[in-house]
């Protein structure tokens, strides 16, 4: 089974890569927290994440319409390695837009993200609960590039708790270098996180992330300051 799904997510990307239409990247999403803006219609998002213990979480996202994006993702902990490998269930996102944005108002889009993060197979569910529900406006202020995203959601329905998330990004070299920086999981305590990053982009389709998360804690238990590499390909069918 392993094998089979492998293989599907590997068609895909091999069908991405061989794509040779010029696309220009949109910012969905940050480090952790997604941003008002979707992808466009007819466009796609193939992401890999390596993360702790040689984990891979692979997602792919695409516009289904103007105003609506569907997604799955995959986590795979410890793929990298000699120790056996924790499949997880594949979660779903969808996010939809409400408003685009103008000069003075902020773009709006409301979301479902189940993908968490460290997988559990002994409890069926992730130690770090993904976004849930969620609601996000943004808008570039101050600088051109300079944009802020914040947000609520809330990711257990059997405890529900409002929980809130902020984020800025700018364009250091516009459309090759941008810096991220979020605070998630806020009205959590402790288990709020923040979370860093560069965004390098290699062609007007391809980048690659380099990321700190959760970098103000050396605590172990709760994944510590973890260093992650991401990478990403977009384009059109």
């Amino acid at each position: 089974m392993l094998k089979k799904i492998l293989f599907v997510f590997l068609s895909v990307f091999l069908f991405c890569i061989c794509t040779n239409k010029v696309y220009a990247n949109n910012i969905t999403y940050l480090v952790d927290i997604p941003t008002y803006s979707l992808l466009d219609y007819g466009s796609y998002d193939i992401q890999f994440r390596v993360f702790s213990n040689g984990g891979v979480l692979t997602k792919l996202n695409v516009g289904i319409f103007k105003v609506l994006n569907l997604g799955v993702s995959w986590e795979l902990g410890s793929l990298i390695g000699v120790d056996d490998v924790t499949v997880a269930v594949p979660a779903l996102q969808v996010k939809f837009s409400l408003y685009s944005g103008s000069e003075t108002l902020p773009g709006l889009a409301i979301g479902y993200d189940g993908q968490g993060f460290f997988y559990n197979p002994d409890d069926a569910d992730f130690v770090q609960k993904g976004k849930g529900v969620y609601f996000v406006a943004g808008k570039e202020l101050f600088f051109p590039t300079l944009n802020f995203n914040a947000g609520i959601n809330v990711n257990d329905f059997k405890e529900p708790c409002l929980l809130g998330f902020v984020g800025a990004s700018y364009e250091i070299i516009e459309e090759s270098l941008m810096a991220m920086l979020e605070y998630d999981n806020l009205g959590k305590g402790k288990d709020a996180r923040l979370n860093v990053g560069f965004r390098v982009w290699i062609t007007e389709n391809f980048d690659i992330d380099f990321i700190l998360r959760n970098c103000t804690t050396s605590d172990k238990e709760r994944a510590g300051c973890e260093r992650i590499l991401k990478i990403s390909y977009q384009s059109r069918f």
